[in-house]
């Protein structure tokens, strides 16, 4: 059945191609040569021929400022059986799986509206019942309305939102995982004077294709010095102040004893009816140098990820950077603890009102990506730092083209005398995954303490290095090369599955070419390998890309286990470009693993099959 609010939406996707149709053909402008400059009417920017740039319209129609915009996003998958995966392609609801979402907006002086259509009745492996139970469905799960005159702006149904860092306010979509955190409710913009904003909201917060029971609200305000002040600022300096609070309100907690199962054990708890989280931070510019302090503080929030303690919540961050002549540097470090800021206590991946940063580079190479970290929400210590030099061309380190350097890395670490809360996951070959209870001796009461300036045993650490240059016309190379060091168990929640070896070293290798054969045919290639004693040992990975501009890419890889496994995953893939559609059609071999993003970690089931996929923007 499609979700509540389909009927409701229809009309709104019939005025939105209506829409479109008109604008396309309002767009069609003459074939001359005559010069365009941009001219504003109705608070809106057109293009006008030069000639009569000083024509301003006597009656300008409202209808005229109309614009239509969207996306289509939409995936099918074929799956296949393979016995050594452990897959069969019966066990699938349907023999063709589908994940499409189409996104569009009406854009109108003074308003703006919107929705999104989403079908997944017949997800894509990895978002099935067994993996994310919930996520099948079909409907308008997205829509709202925007109002905005001056300095004011009004909002009513779903939206997402920041305050500052993230750190008690963070709603935000992650289609690849499978996160939608949107809040449907209402929300209000203000900018009364220069450098002054204010945010305020209210509403409830998606899972899926229902809402969470607790309700949210919260406000923000920031004062840009720097802009309020302009006259009295040097443009090289600035200062923005900034302070959050949020809410939220549990109708179970009525202060009375509630009994909740957790595991095969009950409890009587006393949920608080109210959680409270505050925000303070600062940032500086001060000519080439950047700061950042922040502090977050949350009050007592059992819930399902800190084991049901009654302990509160704290998040410090400091970040400071450098940017100038061809050398950029930053370093930054966070202190977190009991900060899972959720908006269903019994929830633990898909109802978070906050987000915590992971300290760690995104690495976007495949064995690079192999072992992720997972931020701990219920407390580390991060560090992370990072140097980048260009040296310039005609130099003996950068020769005729520049050379680009890279140094980077992360040490992350538990704190001092933490208890081992939370929950633990166990996933078995099949891809179920089970929640275990770590230390239900600790329910009810306050937790954990940690002395603050003490850190614990490692989670993870990393260093990379990088090192990019241009050879000829015609040929760039970029040598990478990683180590890690990570706790498996205490980051995925199991030991590695080829021993109980909980610490796994790892070091990778990777060479990159780009070289220009033609005008617009280019050919892309990695040979990776990553060498550990531990986990599935050694890997291999090739890849060749060849770009065909503007409309061809062609592309063939193979990540080979040569150290346990024995196994080759395998992707063969063709795209094609045209305007503003994308098509690709593949035919792949993927392995079991975290998927991860921004330092939110979910288990993706093995699978092997056909795909095709469609992006368009409009």
């Amino acid at each position: 059945m499609p979700h509540n609010s389909f009927r409701a939406a229809i009309p709104l996707l019939f005025a939105a191609m209506a829409i479109q149709v008109s604008a396309a053909e309002n767009d069609q402008l003459p074939t001359d040569s005559a010069t365009l400059v941009s001219r504003t009417y109705m608070g809106q920017t057109v293009a006008v021929p030069e000639s009569t740039s000083d024509y301003s319209p006597k009656n300008p129609s409202w209808w005229s400022g109309v614009r239509a915009t969207g996306s289509i996003q939409t995936e099918f998958m074929a799956p296949m059986d393979d016995s050594s995966l452990g897959i069969k392609a019966d066990d699938y609801p349907k023999p063709v799986l589908n994940n499409t979402y189409f996104d569009f907006t009406i854009n109108a002086p003074y308003v703006s509206a919107g929705a999104r259509f989403q079908f997944t009745k017949w997800p894509l492996p990895g978002f099935e019942e067994t993996s994310m139970p919930g996520f099948a469905g079909w409907g308008v799960p997205y829509f709202w309305v925007t109002g905005k005159y001056k300095w004011l702006q009004v909002t009513a149904g779903d939206f997402y939102e920041q305050f500052g860092s993230g750190l008690i306010m963070r709603t935000y979509q992650e289609r690849a995982l499978g996160v939608d955190g949107a809040l449907r409710g209402a929300r209000i913009k203000l900018n009364p004077g220069k450098g002054v904003y204010f945010t305020a909201l209210t509403g409830r917060e998606r899972r899926f294709w229902k809402h969470t029971p607790d309700l949210i609200w919260g406000a923000d305000a920031e004062w840009s010095l720097h802009e309020s002040f302009a006259n009295a600022f040097n443009p090289q300096y600035g200062v923005t102040l900034g302070f959050s609070y949020v809410g939220k309100h549990d109708k179970r907690g009525n202060g009375d004893n509630i009994t909740t199962i957790i595991g095969n054990d009950q409890y009587r708890l006393n949920f608080p009816t109210t959680v409270a989280a505050f925000d303070g931070r600062i940032s500086t510019r001060l000519k080439d140098f950047s700061i950042l302090a922040e502090y977050a503080t949350k009050n007592n929030d059992p819930n399902a990820i800190n084991n049901y303690i009654y302990s509160r919540g704290n998040v410090e961050l400091l970040s400071v950077s450098y940017a100038a002549n061809g050398f950029s540097a930053y370093v930054q470090a966070k202190r977190s603890e009991n900060m899972a800021f959720l908006s269903d206590q019994e929830e633990q991946t898909n109802a978070f009102i906050n987000y915590l940063p992971a300290f760690t580079n995104t690495q976007t190479y495949t064995l690079a990506a192999l072992y992720p970290y997972a931020t701990d929400y219920n407390g580390e210590w991060a560090y992370q730092a990072e140097v980048r030099y260009l040296f310039k061309r005609n130099t003996p380190l950068g020769g005729k083209y520049g050379t680009n350097i890279k140094f980077a890395g992360s040490y992350i670490a538990d704190l001092y005398n933490q208890a081992p809360v939370g929950p633990k996951v166990e996933v078995d070959k099949n891809g179920t995954v089970e929640i275990l209870t770590t230390n239900p001796a600790i329910v009810g009461t306050n937790g954990y303490g940690s002395p603050f300036w003490k850190a614990g045993g490692l989670r993870y650490a990393d260093f990379n290095f990088e090192i990019n240059k241009k050879l000829t016309r015609s040929l760039q190379l970029t040598f990478f090369y990683l180590f890690q060091r990570l706790n498996y168990d205490k980051i995925f929640g199991h030991p590695t599955e080829h021993g109980n070896d909980e610490m796994v070293t790892a070091n990778t290798f990777i060479l990159e070419g780009q070289w220009k054969i033609a005008r617009r045919t280019q050919l892309r290639w990695e040979l990776q390998y990553l060498t550990t004693h531990q986990d599935d040992k050694d890997w291999v990975c090739a890849l060749a890309e060849l770009s065909l501009a503007p409309h061809w890419m062609f592309t063939l890889s193979d990540n080979y286990n040569c150290g346990v496994t024995k196994e080759h995953y395998y992707t063969a893939m063709v795209t094609f470009n045209y305007r503003a559609n994308r098509f690709a059609l593949s035919f792949a071999r993927n392995r079991a693993g975290f998927n991860c993003s921004g330092g939110v970690c979910r288990w993706v089931p093995a699978s092997k099959g056909f795909s095709l996929s469609y992006n368009y923007t409009f």
